[in-house]
């Protein structure tokens, strides 16, 4: 008993003394915790709203309020606090007192930015390739549905231009020209560490930078994948603190389109009257009768009946754009979370676009050892497009008719039912015609982030990114796409794609006196498999079903296809980084990847590379410099590649292939069209590229050059061989391609005063391609518009050259020219005789007198930024110029000399009362190609010149903000591809940035939109 009592009493003091122990700790710990305060404020007084506030070392930390006042808890291990905003210098101060005073000054070096490279970042002052970071601020000047249009003109030799004006069309890319024929020229895209993903489904306003890298140096890292450059793109993080919800919308008119207005009236009917006078048809109004062969036609004449169609198709769309986000955290976990919605209304009825994103971006700070973290995007597209060739119908259709009935309802033959189907067919019905889309992108990419000790972190991103499409389409008896046939035609496709990515990244960093070491090892593994399901048939038998009964098609008619493609990458490198005394810098790599793409012989090949750098402004001779802030060297050269091929290039493939013996049906099966070839390899791109980079007056000029040459060698082209061979093409590796430039990048801050500030960033490239060598020494020529011809770029135009027309005092000189047999007269294409046929004189054939008349590579683009701003007023002004491209202007191509057609009213053509050179004279029963030469009308210089954006703002003064209890209100109204200078006087009524389609041009917009920060 006795021993019991002792062991309770002992026991009992020990819980007390725990419990004392415990209740001391806690109390020591409480003291030990400090709460400071402060306020933060510019040169100028004025507080900061948003700025950060954390304890150096670590990851806990505040934001100011709209008052700009922190308040903080600091633990007894912190002794210096790092305060820090966007545009001022960061600012360490050391913990004195429980309420501290801030004070920022405004900061436009840049050089300790940290810039995201491959598998890594870097400060700005130690790059050594040639690459180029935009900013979340330097996007949101101009607000964009597409990220990338964005920056169109910051970038040299990123050439961005719009695909096209239809609702949520993209942008074509292409850095530093073309290298491949036939393989993809895009630019790889890594979206926050992870490839797989697409730009188009991001949402703007969750973007925190773009990097794009474009020097072998810069992109070897990626090895084949980045043979076209590389483009990062970063999203936002969480912030530490007080939760910060940001609103960010607009909504605005799209129209105002540069299209070529059609000929009405007078101008149409003296067109079709000078077609039949050439024939001796017409000579008086008496004969206008004769102009008509149906008479419905002629009567609409007489009545006066006059349609633009081109008017009555095109409606002014609207665009609109609302997105909500939150960003959040604590010493530990951050997160930012944004909802958004885009919807746009093209120029045409039934073209609509509409997004749906969802972004979810965590990091969790374990331990100082241990982070992770996901970041995850979902993305609902639903797309309703119009018959891309409704317009061009328009545009050339006969302009009379009455287009609505009595009751408002559309005339499918609105010149009698022996005339022409109606433009607007489409429009009759909600079921007339349906191409409608949907399309869902699910991405995540997790990692984890081990740091074993100080300098060794160990970091595994393991991303997939899940695609699924469905495109349904309807189009009945009397839509524009069944006017031929006159029976209606339905259809459906599935498809989805699975797309995984496996980095792991090892990184080991050391300061040894002035000596800095930085290696990365890392291995990376891609699984790629798309998917597709599709089948169609004609005669439906209830419109109203539209695509969702396909059972109720003819039977007979019914076609059913699927096709499987898999693709993988594993590939492994190394790069290593060393500076001695932050003067001479050194970075090699090299990278080994292995495509399945590839036969087993050619699977593997490596990509190394080297670049060198001098920072001159930090030797003793020049670091007293006072004007002369950075001044630095680069050089690289390093190799890419590209497989260049599609899956299963390699193989040669057994197709099935229906037969029939009497009326009994039998399976059979045959070879591909394309023969298999397994010794086909890699191309590679060997890139050499000089740099510097230049800063004067405390950065206020920041000046970059780079000089490139790219030769890409073992080009691969699919073949045309004899059919003999059981097969029609063939992959080979064939030729040669060159690719050179200068890039000019100049950031200059003009003014910058007390209230006023006025920045600029000027960006010019120019780039010369052109294919150095071919198979056997010889151009490989399929038509006008697919030319391989060596010492021109790969996308060239091939045709007769136009001297203009000829006219009748030329009569006698041009009857002794002949094209196929007949000889040349007045009003006639005057073509140019380049060479004689076998020594016959003056005769123009297509062997012989066709030649390189332009290509689509711009001889340079420039942009020019110019940002003003006064008090709480911004405004923003882009220029933006692409010179010396030659376009395929379809609407050149439209001209219809018989009269029956329609046609641009700018076309000037000839009459012996017009001398024009431009168009040859109008003819009755002759279409475009019966005229010597008349592929050369299409192909003009494409060279433009746009104010592209304007956009003026106000941001409410913080005074007024905080009253309302907002940390920032800003409204502003923008306009977009607001006025567009033509050089060729041909396409004066036409924006050539699209390119010369007929299809969908492009459109101006006019928006307003408001940024809330709460």
């Amino acid at each position: 008993m006795k021993k019991e009592t002792k062991l309770k009493k002992l026991l009992g003091n020990r819980f007390m003394i725990s419990c004392l122990a415990v209740f001391f700790a806690l109390g020591t710990a409480n003291a030990q915790v400090t709460t400071v305060s402060g306020v933060v404020k510019d040169l100028s007084g004025e507080t900061i709203i948003g700025a950060s506030v954390t304890i150096k070392g670590t990851a806990a930390g505040t934001v100011t309020d709209v008052n700009g006042i922190f308040k903080l808890d600091v633990p007894a291990t912190g002794k210096v606090l790092v305060i820090s905003y966007v545009g001022m210098t960061k600012q360490e101060m050391a913990i004195t007192g429980n309420i501290l005073n801030i004070t920022l000054a405004s900061s436009d070096n840049r050089l300790d930015e940290l810039v995201v490279i491959g598998f890594g970042t870097v400060k700005k002052r130690d790059l050594t390739g040639s690459i180029v970071s935009i900013k979340e601020e330097d996007m949101v000047k101009t607000p964009r549905s597409n990220p990338l249009e964005a920056i169109q003109g910051q970038v040299p030799g990123l050439d961005i231009t719009r695909s096209s004006g239809q609702a949520g069309a993209g942008v074509n890319l292409r850095i530093r020209g073309n290298r491949s024929i036939t393989g993809n020229n895009d630019p790889l895209f890594i979206i926050d560490g992870m490839q797989g993903g697409s730009y188009e489904n991001l949402n703007p306003n969750d973007i925190a930078s773009i990097e794009v890298l474009k020097d072998a140096s810069s992109t070897a890292i990626y090895g084949s994948q980045g043979a076209n450059g590389v483009v990062l793109i970063t999203t936002k993080k969480g912030v530490s603190g007080k939760p910060i919800v940001t609103y960010d919308g607009y909504f605005g008119v799209n129209g105002y389109v540069n299209y070529p207005k059609p000929r009405l009236g007078n101008d149409y009917l003296a067109f079709r009257r000078e077609a039949n006078r050439a024939i001796g048809k017409w000579s008086t109004p008496a004969d206008d009768k004769n102009l008509f062969s149906v008479s419905s036609e002629y009567d609409a004449l007489v009545a006066g009946q006059w349609v633009d169609w081109v008017d009555l198709l095109m409606q002014n769309g609207t665009e609109q754009s609302h997105n909500i986000s939150i960003k959040s955290g604590n010493e530990h976990l951050s997160s930012y979370t944004s909802i958004g919605y885009f919807n746009e209304k093209g120029v045409v009825k039934n073209d609509v676009a509409s997004k749906y994103t969802l972004r979810s971006n965590v990091d969790y700070t374990v331990s100082k050892y241990v982070k992770a973290g996901i970041n995850s995007q979902l993305t609902y597209w639903d797309v309703d497009s119009r018959d891309g060739n409704a317009l061009q119908k328009a545009a050339t259709r006969l302009p009379l008719g009455v287009p609505y009935d009595e009751n408002g309802n559309i005339n499918i033959y609105p010149a009698g039912t022996s005339s022409y189907l109606s433009p607007l067919a489409d429009e009759r019905t909600s079921t007339s015609a349906i191409n409608n889309t949907k399309r869902l992108n699910a991405s995540a990419i997790a990692f984890l982030e081990i740091k074993p000790f100080k300098d060794l972190v160990f970091r595994s991103n393991f991303g997939t990114t899940f695609n699924f499409v469905r495109q349904g389409q309807f189009f009945d008896e009397s839509s524009l796409s069944q006017e031929i046939v006159k029976y209606s035609k339905t259809s459906v496709s599935n498809s989805n794609s699975r797309f995984m990515n496996w980095d792991n990244i090892l990184t080991y960093s050391k300061n040894i006196d002035k000596h800095s070491f930085k290696v990365t090892g890392l291995t990376s593994y891609t699984d790629k498999v798309a998917e597709s399901f599709s089948e169609g048939g004609v005669k439906q038998l209830l419109a109203s079903q539209t695509f969702y009964n396909l059972g109720s098609t003819d039977a007979t008619s019914r076609i059913i296809g699927s096709s499987y493609t898999g693709e993988r990458t594993l590939s492994f490198g190394g790069r290593l980084e060393y500076n001695y005394d932050g003067k001479y810098y050194l970075t090699a790599s090299n990278r080994w990847d292995g495509s399945s793409m590839l036969s087993a012989d050619n699977k593997w090949s490596a990509f190394p590379s080297l670049a060198l750098a001098w920072r001159i402004s930090d030797e003793s001779f020049l670091k007293d410099n006072a004007a002369i802030n950075n001044l630095k060297l680069r050089l690289s050269y390093g190799v890419a590649g590209n497989s260049g091929i599609g899956a299963y290039g390699t193989q040669s493939v057994i197709v099935n292939q229906n037969m029939g013996f009497g009326e009994t049906a039998a399976p059979s099966y045959v070879f591909s069209n394309l023969l298999g070839n397994e010794k086909v390899g890699w191309e590679n791109s060997a890139t050499t590229n000089i740099g510097i980079d230049f800063s004067l007056l405390k950065s206020r000029i920041n000046l970059t050059v780079d000089a490139y040459n790219t030769i890409t060698s073992d080009v691969l082209l699919k073949r045309t061989i004899p059919s003999s061979l059981g097969a029609t093409q063939i992959w080979q590796n064939i030729g040669e391609t060159q690719s050179r430039g200068l890039e000019i990048l100049l950031n200059t801050v003009n003014i910058q005063k007390n209230d006023f500030k006025w920045t600029s960033i000027f960006s010019f490239s120019t780039n010369h391609e052109e294919i150095t060598s071919l198979i056997d020494g010889q151009d490989i020529i399929t038509d006008e518009r697919n030319a391989l011809m060596i010492g021109h770029p790969i996308n060239s135009y091939y045709t007769f050259v136009k001297e203009g027309i000829w006219q009748t005092s030329e009569a006698d000189e041009a009857a002794k020219y002949s094209f196929g047999g007949k000889i040349f007269k007045p009003g006639d294409i005057k073509v140019k005789n380049l060479k004689d046929e076998a020594g016959k004189e003056n005769v123009i054939d297509a062997n012989n007198d066709r030649t390189y008349v332009g290509d689509a590579t711009p001889k340079w683009i420039a942009g020019f930024m110019n940002s003003f701003s006064y008090k709480g007023f911004d405004l923003n002004v882009f220029l933006y110029a692409r010179w010396g491209q030659t376009i395929d202007a379809e609407y050149l191509g439209a001209y219809s000399p018989d009269g029956e057609l329609n046609s641009a009213a700018s076309l000037n053509y000839w009459t012996p009362e017009n001398p024009s050179n431009d168009f040859p004279r109008p003819t009755a029963g002759k279409k475009l190609y019966d005229y010597a030469g008349y592929q050369a009308l299409n192909f003009v210089d494409g060279s433009f010149f746009k104010i592209k954006t304007i956009s003026l703002g106000y941001t409410l003064p913080k005074k007024l903000t905080s009253k309302l209890m907002l940390s920032k209100l800003r409204v502003y109204t923008t306009g977009n591809n607001l006025f567009t200078f033509a050089n060729n006087p041909l396409i004066r009524d036409y924006d050539p940035e699209r390119g010369g389609s007929m299809q969908s041009p492009l459109t101006r917009q006019w928006v307003t939109g408001i940024n809330i920060e709460f």
